[in-house]
């Protein structure tokens, strides 16, 4: 289970890189790899007509396709202006 202190702290790391910068797109992307049951957050940014900047958040090992879902809720409800998607 993903406790509200790492959510907490997710949340903290992901908002002084939204800047809220005007023609720039946000997204929060969820990797679950299935075989190692890892979760990497992985935090995305560009800008029209640049190449897109990713940077990993952070990397939970150990996590279940329901944790995944549960983060995902819980940072759409945090993060109302990112879109959070899962990939896996």
């Amino acid at each position: 289970m993903v406790s509200n202190q790492e959510i907490n702290d997710l949340v903290k790391l992901i908002q002084p890189l939204f800047k809220k910068e005007r023609n720039t797109i946000y997204e929060v992307h969820l990797v679950y790899q299935l075989f190692s049951d890892q979760l990497n957050i992985f935090f995305e940014w560009g800008r029209i007509g640049h190449a897109t900047t990713s940077r990993q958040i952070k990397s939970l090992p150990h996590a279940t396709f329901e944790q995944v879902h549960t983060l995902q809720q819980e940072l759409t409800k945090r993060l109302p202006s990112v879109p959070v998607r899962v990939n896996s």
